[in-house]
């Protein structure tokens, strides 16, 4: 407690027998005996206006009362300088500076400041009263606080520094204990005794701020700036959530300091269930160098609210941070300008209506209500995203609107094709197909003047949310309107289908399109033409490895492809291919290794039996040589690992869909087995997978020797008429009528695989044994059981080596 000055004495009253009190050296608010009358009593509880009538709380330079203004009748919060204090003329310049310059700012985030005054030797400020605790004390009580109302805090801060930002201020002092939480969720901001105008200079010769949370640069003594206040809170935002400080900065040396402040902080470990938006959005506010946190406060309220509305579905209908003084007709100048420069694209406001008119894009193109401007901003912010490359947050808009039931059906069927587009950009065909198709779902409605534009839209569904490229025939799309966005999107569909050609051409053609002038969001996504132009001729330089290959080209190629991947723009198809050529290099180089050291079988270990004779494996002429197998030939310790066999085996199944059979055969070797029998077992699965694994090369190198043309079948989709040109092991070149395209061969279906197969190899001799056996073995590999037994058959009467290596296995399968 303070020790009160020598001065002039005071006299008070006792507020219960109204005799004088010698209160000189008691400080305000204090607590007595009456001398008097005896009862307990509070003295020097007067200041000016203001009787004090509680005591919120005490710092090292104040003390702050709850008291009522006498005149007014309302409650305030009193701070008042120690006495101690009161005396040093540069404290109390501080004191009053503080007061002056936060009663300039009028905003519902920053507490107000109603007086500044002086009474028997002690300075003080009446502010708002607050009811609420300081976020010091929230962390304090409970820990780390949820996201969603860390989120909510931060936003009304931010709000509040940006009031006082355009008053030219800089907190300088950003810290949980100067934030006060209201128990209805709003904070507000408190205490400006250290701040400065924006470029003033800093009187004081020293640093005035908390370790914790002090900004870099201002350790280095850079001129203070609003990026260190967002500093600070990016750091106060870690400690609420993590509920520890950013930083263990127990240390006076400013050196130590600023290494320790140059490390990225690691929030993530303290909360793992932190969203990722919040997490990167603090980690950009406490950038060690001010350059790379958010450029604005408004920018930093625009994330605040991405994040709230994408995390949590919390989308608030108006910024605090645009405070009281918004007036009625700001409010209106504010939507004319969103209709009037928002729909610059080619918007317009019916001048035939004001409530309830429709802002249209042209005759053709219906958006939304104006009662529903929340959503037309969205809508119209998300193709603007589109247009400038952002598609990460365009998608997530769409996404959005998806969701929402107020959208008129043309507008939905716009968004919804937006969506399309931009999952195309980003590489998901997949995904752009559910958003392409879901526009026929939409019921069209009574909208006038957008007949064209919704029969554009549901026509152009149909291939486009289909599983096939676009055919060169297909005239969907004219150039010379709005619709020549169709060109655009058929080329990004035809190329993430692995159709480069084709689908440059579809660009090319969107690119040369006449865009009507007043849709020039649709002239800005031309410049995405350019990149799928460099990529096209980065495909067409790609090498193509193959077994016929020799060591040096698969180096070449590998070294070549290794490059393409760091130089390619575009995602989805061709960084796809790029990967699936570098890891068919892969397979033939191991392929080519288990050829050249074939699977061995380890020595059996004898067992000592009775005299210690050493059982051996059973020989050739052993009768249970040709069946060793069932369970009731078996020991229980070869139960055990024909078990652990059949487990691995049963795991090999995911690799019928992408033919990696490869690391099947691995996964066999690894299987740490002690019987011979089932070591031998082993080996005819390794066998049969490797088998399997050369099956498609064979195909491929079968297919370019005689051809193949008639029907296909892929996974998905209808058959198709076309003729396979060219074929390695990890895509076919199809001709579908219009040009080659290169289909990846995971896409065809299995079984078609194997028939053509049967169609373009010759009959089973000496010469084709182990083509016909990879095709055995490709068909039991990918779930095609009986495919296998029928073409087995005529191996079995060929090859008896091979009828003993398949009964055995059919033993395994129970057949």
């Amino acid at each position: 407690m303070q020790e009160p000055l020598d001065q002039v004495p005071v006299i008070g009253q006792c507020p219960d027998c109204e005799q004088s009190l010698d209160v000189t050296k008691l400080l305000p608010y204090s607590r007595i005996q009456c001398p008097h009358c005896g009862n307990e009593v509070h003295v020097r509880n007067q200041m000016g206006q203001y009787r004090i009538i509680g005591n919120l709380g005490e710092g090292g330079m104040s003390q702050v009362f709850r008291a009522v203004d006498i005149y007014l009748g309302r409650e305030v919060a009193l701070k008042v300088l120690h006495q101690s204090l009161s005396s040093d003329s540069a404290l109390t310049a501080m004191f009053e500076r503080e007061a002056k310059l936060t009663a300039s700012i009028l905003h519902p985030n920053v507490v107000k400041v109603y007086t500044v005054g002086k009474a028997e030797g002690y300075f003080f400020i009446a502010m708002e009263l607050v009811d609420a605790l300081s976020l010091e004390e929230v962390i304090a009580k409970n820990g780390g606080i949820a996201e969603r109302q860390v989120l909510n805090i931060a936003h009304d801060v931010v709000s509040g520094l940006k009031a006082a930002y355009h008053e030219g201020l800089i907190h300088r002092d950003i810290k949980p204990g100067n934030m006060l939480v209201m128990d209805e969720g709003t904070s507000k901001l408190v205490d400006f005794g250290l701040a400065v105008h924006q470029g003033g200079d800093d009187e004081s010769e020293e640093i005035w701020a908390t370790p914790f949370y002090v900004p870099p640069e201002k350790l280095d003594g850079e001129t203070d700036t609003y990026l260190g206040d967002i500093y600070s809170l990016g750091a106060t935002l870690y400690h609420a959530i993590a509920g520890v400080p950013p930083f263990e900065a127990n240390t006076s040396s400013l050196e130590e300091l600023k290494e320790i402040k140059q490390t990225e902080v690691d929030l993530k470990a303290l909360a793992p269930g932190l969203s990722k938006p919040t997490l990167k959005l603090i980690q950009r506010m406490m950038a060690y160098s001010p350059a790379n946190r958010p450029d604005s406060y408004d920018a930093l309220l625009a994330e605040i609210e991405e994040i709230e509305k994408r995390v949590f579905g919390h989308q608030r209908s108006t910024r605090l941070s645009d405070g009281p003084s918004r007036k009625p007709w700001l409010v209106a100048g504010v939507i004319s300008a969103l209709v009037a420069v928002g729909i610059g694209v080619g918007v317009y406001v019916s001048a035939s209506k004001t409530t309830g008119s429709r802002l249209k894009l042209n005759s053709k193109e219906n958006l939304i209500s104006v009662g529903a401007d929340s959503n037309a901003a969205n809508f119209l912010k998300g193709r603007e995203l589109l247009a400038a490359g952002r598609f990460s947050q365009a998608e997530e808009i769409f996404e959005a609107l998806s969701e929402t039931d107020s959208l008129s059906p043309s507008t939905r069927m716009w968004n919804c094709f937006f969506l399309g587009t931009v999952r195309l950009l980003r590489g998901d065909e997949i995904g752009s197909r559910e958003a392409f198709a879901s526009i026929s779902a939409i019921a069209p409605g009574r909208e006038s003047g957008v007949e064209d534009v919704i029969v554009f839209l549901q026509e152009a569904s149909g291939p486009l949310g289909g599983p096939l490229p676009l055919m060169e025939g297909e005239s969907l799309f004219s150039a010379d309107s709005i619709e020549s966005i169709g060109l655009l999107v058929g080329g990004l569909k035809n190329w993430q289908q692995g159709s480069f050609d084709t689908g440059m051409e579809l660009l090319e053609a969107f690119h040369s399109s006449a865009v009507p002038e007043q849709f020039d969001w649709v002239e800005k996504l031309k410049t995405n033409v350019e990149v799928y132009r460099s990529d096209y001729e980065v495909w067409q330089s790609l090498p193509n490895p193959s077994r016929a290959d020799d060591g040096g080209g698969r180096a070449k190629a590998r070294q070549e492809l290794t490059k393409a991947v760091e130089s390619i723009k575009t995602r989805g198809a061709l960084p796809d291919l790029i990967q699936q050529r570098l890891s068919r290099i892969e397979d033939i180089v191991a392929q080519i290794a288990r050829e050249k050291e074939p699977i061995r079988i380890e020595e059996p270990k004898g067992e000592v039996v009775g005299n210690d004779a050493t059982v051996l494996p059973p020989t050739a002429s052993d009768p249970e040589q040709m069946d060793p197998f069932s369970d009731s030939k078996l020991s229980p310790e070869e139960k055990e690992e024909k078990r652990k066999l059949i487990g691995v085996l049963s795991s090999l199944v995911e690799y019928s869909d992408t033919f990696l059979f490869s690391e099947g055969v691995t996964k066999l070797q690894s299987l740490p087995l002690d019987s011979w029998t089932i070591q031998e077992l082993r080996q005819d699965l390794a066998y049969g997978y490797g088998m399997a694994d050369g099956f498609v090369g064979m195909l491929a190198d079968q297919m370019n020797e005689v051809g193949y043309e008639g029907t296909i079948r892929r996974r998905e989709g209808v058959p198709l008429d076309a003729k396979v040109t060219s074929a390695d092991q990890s895509s076919f070149v199809v001709d579908l009528g219009f040009g080659p395209n290169t289909v990846s061969v995971t896409s065809f279906s299995n079984d078609w695989l194997i028939e053509v197969a049967e169609k373009v190899l010759p009959p089973v001799s000496t010469e084709t044994q182990t083509a016909w056996e990879q095709i055995v073995f490709f068909a039991l590999a990918t779930n095609q059981p009986d495919t296998a037994n029928r073409i087995s058959e005529m191996l079995v009467s060929a090859s008896p080596e091979f009828e003993k290596r398949w009964k055995r296995l059919m033993s395994l399968s129970g057949n």
